[in-house]
Parts: C-alpha cells; structure tokens; sequence
C-alpha cells in the first residue's frame, strides 16, 4: 500500500472499531512513515479513539501518560502528531492543548486548566515573536537584549508558581532566529551583536534546566539538523494562521517529546547487544585473523573505530554490553583484548555469547542471566537476515534497521534515544562494575553447599537512605525504570518524591546493599504514607539484580517495625498487578498480610478495580534475616 491507502485503511479500521484487533498492523504503519503530514493526518484520525478501542486486541497494555501542550502561536498541529508517535510506542496519551499564546496565563494562574488537568509532561513551545512582540516598533539590539532579560526573568517567575502547583517535568527549547529577523538588520556589525544576544538567551534558557530539577530544555538547533528541517516557518502559514513554525520544526519536536515520554513511563533501555563481525569491524575474524579485518586509522577501518567509540561513550554512561555472535569465543577474546585499535575491551562487555546458536537463543539468555526483560534490550547486526530472525523470534527486542554503508551505524544507533534519561545518576557510571561482580556473586552461588551457606558467605550490609539531594535522582530513576518488583508501578518523579517526603505525611528511604564483592548501589525505595491509625505502602520496589537474597523482607521487617514502634495498629499493602510484576503477586500474603475483599475495602479502593489490598495487623513481625545486617541511621556514599 502506498501512503494514501495506508491513510485510508486505518480510517476504515476505525470507522468499524477495528483499530485494537489491528493495532500491530497499525503501529507498524506509523513507524514506517514517521513524517509530519502522515502524523498530522492520523492524529486527527484517532482524536476520538478510547483507550478501550486500542486495547481490544488483548495485547500488551499501554502506559497511561498525561501530557500538556502550552504555546505562544497556534501548536494543533503538534498534538496532533505526537498522539500517533506516543501510540506506536506503547504509551496511550492524555492530552491536554492550551489555546493560542495562552502559555502565560496557564503557568501564572495556579486554578487554570493547565494545574486542573495536572500533567506527568507539559512541553513549552515558542517562537521569535515570545520577544519581538514585546520590542518598540523602530527597535534596536538593546531593545532586545533588555526584552530578553526580562523573558528569563519572567520564566524564572513561572516556573517558581509550576514548582509549586505541579510535580510534572516541564519541556523547553531554544528558540530559534529566523533569517528575516537576522536579514532586518543590514549591517553585518550589528547582526553579530543580534545573533549575540540571541544566543545568550538560549543559553541561559538551556541553564535554566540546570536551576530547575523539574525542567528540561531541548536544543532545537540541533534537533532541526537531526530531522534536516530545511525551512523554518511558512510565511503564508504564519500570516493566516498564525502557524509560526512550520510542520517539519513541530514534527522534529514531537519526535523528540517521545524519547523524554519513554523515559518518563520507564521503557528506556538498559542493554544493548552487538553483533561482531561486519558490525563492530569490517570482514570476519574467523577467516580474515586478527591483522586481518578491517579496524584501524584509515577507512574503512576507522568507520568501525569512531562506532566502537560512541557504543563505549553509552556504556560510560550505564548502558550495558552484550555480544551475541556466532564465532568462537577463543578469537572473540583474543580480538577484544589484544586487537590494538580495538576501543571495546571485555572488561567492557558484561556478558558474552560468542558460538553457533540461533542469536535468538542467544539473546534470551543474555536477558535470563542478567534478569531484565526482553524489551529492555536493543539488538545490532549489520546482517539482514540474522535482524528479521530476531524480529521474529523476539518481538519484543528492538533491533534497528542497519544501513548498508557502516559510516551510519552512529546516527542510526543514537538518534533513536532508546537509552535516553532524564538525569544520569552515579549508579549509571558504575553499572557495567556492579553488573560483573554479579558474575562473580553466581560463581560463588554454584560453587556453595547451600543457598544458605552462599547467602551467608557473602557478608551483605543493608543500609537505609533518607531522601535527599544527593540520593533522590536515583531514587526517581528506580521508581521510572523498574518493573519487576515493583508493588504498584506508580512512576513518581523527582519533585513528586520530593513533594511526598517534606509533606509530613509521608515516610520515603532508599535502600543501598554492600557485600564482600562491592556495591550494588541503591537498589530500592519504598513509600509510605502515615495515615492517623494505619500506615499505607503506596509503593516498594526493587532492583530485579538483588532477588533472591531475602532484602525485601528485612526493608518490609523494618516498615513494620517502624509503624508498630509508632503506635500505628496496621499497615496497608498495595499491589497492582501488570504484565511484568507477577513475581511479586504473593509477596504481601507470604509476609503475614491477608487481602482485604469486599465490603472491607474503602470507597478509594473499590474505585480502583485493579488495586489489590493486603492488610498487616503487626501482631506477628517476619523474623529476623539473619544473613543482612541493617544501617538505619547512617549515610553511605552510593557508587
């Protein structure tokens, strides 16, 4: 079908309520004409369309995310494009689309629609006119730098009155200089001082997401260069319509939107598996030897070196690397190690599966020994066949289509964002160390009498981590990113834990395990809130790296105990069951919680039908884990 039909087809689909019966089909046909009119046009197709239309299917549920678009022109178009991106992603958008140039009052006002609607995301969009409309009409370079201060000064003001009345990340962005603005001025002198002053405002735009840990700003410089948006506005657009940035700017945009929406709603990646001959250097180290593939200071060998090193700039930053290769493991050692323009070491992979299975196997097992999903995992082989295989076999990894000329494979891996966050946190840099000594732990484990005299051997210290500024990034990383032990899957932000913890209301701490191999790093965070008789855990989670060690037991132990030292007579257990976490169904009831059913259940709770209540009456407290020594009042340096 070509794009005309394609748009036809889908309309029919929905015109017969089809739409989640084929929602593989469709979403297949989003990713394919991932462009601003087709976007444009199924976003107005699906502007009706229920949650319940597109989980028909039975398939895996969407990822709920409430997302507020504010502007100072007419930005329709924008939501409208993002509805179909947010959906071939798995994320099902709530929308809410301020009218035009409204962005002040939404963010100034704390009763307008923009807090009512209360946002997980509000993306800010603007144009040049957000300052030429505040210049006199003859206007000179000081007009605008003095309009420019007064914009930072005023955004300082809004997102002071947004800190307070939403936890929500908001988005901004440079706001680019058009060449009419620039070409106004006829001299080049006093060009240079526009194109100062211009810059020094984005400059300090992009600041601000350094003073605000709530704000993100995006580089629309370069996002223009990664969409190659040749035209910034249409002028006809802009005069009739108010269309101040032309579709190509507002698509680069909203693609841009879904790469911060999959971190916010926990599917970034965490590994990335790699393919090894023609992928990570030219020709085939079996039959070409090690001085013989193509991997050096001249092209084509320096192709493969300058890919080497933007894969180990990602694992510099916690992606973690795999192999999945059909090769001998010997000459894959050999080549890693001793290879001299070799950038990758195999102190840089953390698990390696170089023989002659099916990769596909190979790849389960990599997921199954380093105990994340299928879908955490992205998958890069220059060989088409070995990608489709894997595609089929393994829905759920991601594997990019490859260009044919390797002097892509950089932008083709890292324009896509799979692994993108929003803040790094020390736990990052330390990852690819933490995942290696997990290695090491299950030597260990093979090689004890018992999982006890294992357990015991390993000398495990649990310390307990107040939120603060220096562990509640990390804390708000757990909590977006983890699945499987993961009671609620509630994806608090940063400023919500924040919000929660100096509330009064509400107990949140952290969790950091240390053995004889090293850190783990904070491996959990559990949240609960202090209600007058009973204390309610509206979430714990943790890494799925620890199971298996009874940590989760002596953090609920410690919950207990607490309440009970506090005078509470209960605490409330929540669980709300997904796709991923149904390892973790029982956990309440095998500590001593019986569920809570019917006419016991509070109005709240019935109005989740999801929700699953277990109640503890702290009566009879878990006994000790004999093997973990708990640290409940002092601070630790988290690696």
């Amino acid at each position: 079908m070509d794009t005309k039909e394609q748009i036809h087809y889908i309309r029919q689909l929905k015109s017969q309520n089809l739409l989640g019966e084929n929602r593989t089909n469709v979403v297949h046909i989003i990713k394919e004409n991932r462009n601003a009119l087709f976007c444009e046009k199924i976003g107005y197709t699906f502007k009706n369309v229920t949650l319940e239309d597109w989980n028909a299917s039975g398939e895996k549920p969407l990822k709920p995310l409430k997302v507020a678009v504010i502007s100072n022109f007419t930005s329709d178009a924008f939501a409208l494009m993002l509805r179909p991106l947010l959906l071939s992603e798995g994320i099902w958008p709530e929308l809410y689309t301020a009218g035009f140039n409204q962005y002040y009052y939404e963010l100034m006002n704390e009763h307008s629609g923009l807090y009512e609607f209360s946002p997980q995301v509000t993306v800010c969009l603007f144009d040049e006119r957000l300052m030429l409309d505040e210049l006199p009409r003859e206007w000179g370079t000081a007009d605008l730098e003095e309009a420019c201060e007064r914009k930072i000064e005023q955004f300082n003001q809004l997102l002071n009155i947004y800190h307070q009345q939403s936890q929500g990340l908001l988005v901004l962005h440079t706001v680019p200089l058009s060449s009419d603005t620039y070409n106004i001025k006829i001299d080049y002198k006093t060009k240079a001082q526009l194109s100062r002053i211009w810059r020094s405002f984005n400059i300090k735009l992009l600041e601000l997401a350094e003073e605000w840990s709530q704000v993100i700003t995006l580089d629309t410089e370069v996002l223009l260069q990664e969409h190659q948006v040749s035209r910034l506005r249409d002028p006809r657009l802009m005069q009739y319509g108010s269309f101040n940035l032309s579709e190509e700017v507002l698509f680069a945009f909203a693609a841009e939107s879904v790469k911060v929406a999959r971190s916010i709603v926990g599917l970034t990646k965490k590994g990335l598996v790699l393919d090894l001959d023609n992928t990570l250097w030219g020709g085939i180290v079996g039959d070409d030897g090690l001085n013989g593939v193509q991997l050096g200071d001249s092209a084509p060998g320096k192709i493969f070196v300058e890919f080497q090193k933007a894969i180990r700039h990602l694992k510099n930053q916690g992606v973690l690397l795999t192999v999945s290769s059909k090769n001998e493991e010997s000459l894959v050692r050999e080549m890693l190690d001793q290879h001299p323009h070799m950038q990758l070491g195999m102190e840089d992979i953390v698990m390696l599966r170089a023989n002659w299975n099916p990769k596909h196997e190979n790849i389960e097992a990599i997921a199954e020994g380093l105990n994340i999903g299928l879908d955490s995992l992205v998958f890069i082989d220059d060989n088409p066949f070995e990608r489709n295989l894997v595609r089929e076999a393994l829905p759920a990894v991601i594997v990019p289509e490859m260009p044919q000329d390797p002097s892509y494979y950089p932008e083709t891996l890292l324009s896509s964002g799979w692994f993108n966050t929003i803040k790094l946190t020390s736990t990052d840099l330390n990852r690819t160390n933490q995942y290696k000594k997990e290695v090491e732990r299950d030597q260990l484990m093979k090689s004890s009498a018992s999982v006890e005299d294992y357990l015991q051997s390993l000398d495990m210290h649990l310390h307990i981590l107040p939120v603060n500024e220096f562990y509640l990034p990390r804390l708000a990383q757990l909590n977006v990113r983890t699945n499987q032990f993961n009671m609620t899957t509630r994806r608090y932000q940063e400023s919500e834990i924040e919000h929660m913890e100096g509330s009064g209301s509400y107990w949140v701490f952290g969790f950091q395990t240390t053995d004889r191999f090293g850190d783990y790093g904070i491996i959990g965070s559990v949240i609960v809130e202090k209600q007058v008789t009973a204390w309610r855990i509206r979430n714990f989670l943790m890494s799925c790296r620890v199971f298996s060690r009874k940590i989760e037991t002596a953090i609920l132990r410690h919950v207990l105990l607490k309440a009970q030292e506090e005078g509470a007579r209960e605490i409330i257990g929540e669980y709300i069951p997904t796709a991923k976490n149904v390892i973790v169904k029982d956990f309440y009831v095998q500590h001593g919680f019986e569920r809570v059913q019917g006419d016991r259940l509070s109005s709240d709770d019935k109005a989740n039908p999801e929700l699953e209540v277990f109640v503890h009456t702290l009566e009879h407290i878990p006994d000790e884990v004999t093997w973990i020594k708990m640290h409940t009042g002092e601070e630790v340096t988290a690696l």
